[in-house]
């Protein structure tokens, strides 16, 4: 039996929070920790400098006025306070595919959990919360057994999920999300200026993505690291900017 911290970024009585927790809870030992209102979109950012509202809704349950990412930091430093095996960031209400994952709030959980040393995984079915969890949680489950099974300790696993029938399961690189970013100027007054931050999305779905994965029906499971050093450039970057020797 595992400790399991399950989070996420929408909430905690989130439809695909709620489905997973209910069977997860059966083989583990699961503490939830997570936002007590809809958080998408928070990305790595925390709360610094100011008291953070944390309520306890029943044994092993808590709710948290703050971001994802201040779930996690406060279960491992505070809530918890014990050894965690496993931190479960989902399952997410839509994708986070290609670089949705510098924006979801669901990624930075489990990015959070491996800064500290502990296996994460982020999950998010490409659905939205009126859709049927029962496919996703069962594979989510599988998933995580497996993961427990590994003798990685350093994992950190970005998947999402079809909706309906999965016909399988691809390891899986970042795809190009296109973004058609759009602001559009709700009302001024005097000096103040209200906008709204709308636009379209779209994708290139190339050979071995996370989206040619959903478009055929199979899970993608793509890794992450948290270096985000570009090697290939470090070695030439001097030659490109020379500077002054010190």
């Amino acid at each position: 039996m595992a400790l399991i911290l399950l989070t996420n970024d929408d909430g905690y009585d989130a439809a695909g929070l709620q489905a997973l927790y209910k069977i997860l809870r059966k083989n583990h030992e699961v503490f939830v920790v997570a936002p007590d209102a809809q958080q998408s979109g928070a990305s790595h950012s925390l709360t610094l400098r100011k008291p953070i509202r944390v309520e306890k809704l029943q044994d092993k349950f808590f709710i948290v006025n703050g971001t994802p990412t201040d779930c996690v930091l406060l279960a491992y430093h505070d809530l918890m306070k014990t050894g965690i095996d496993l931190v479960v960031s989902g399952i997410n209400h839509g994708p986070n595919m290609g670089s949705d994952v510098f924006y979801s709030g669901t990624v930075a959980a489990a990015l959070q959990g491996a800064s500290m040393g502990i296996r994460s995984v982020a999950i998010s079915i490409v659905g939205d919360a009126s859709c049927d969890f029962t496919d996703a949680v069962e594979y989510s489950c599988d998933l995580i057994e497996r993961i427990m099974a590994s003798d990685r300790g350093d994992l950190i696993l970005n998947v999402n999920i079809p909706e309906g029938k999965i016909k399988g399961e691809k390891v899986t690189r970042m795809g190009k999300r296109i973004y058609k970013d759009k602001v559009i100027r709700d009302r001024e007054k005097k000096n103040v200026i209200y906008s709204i931050i709308d636009g379209v999305l779209s994708y290139r779905a190339d050979t071995d993505t996370d989206f040619k994965a959903i478009d055929k029906h199979y899970v993608s499971i793509t890794p992450l690291k948290l270096d985000l050093t570009d090697f290939e450039v470090m070695k030439s970057l001097a030659e490109h900017i020379k500077g002054k020797t010190q």
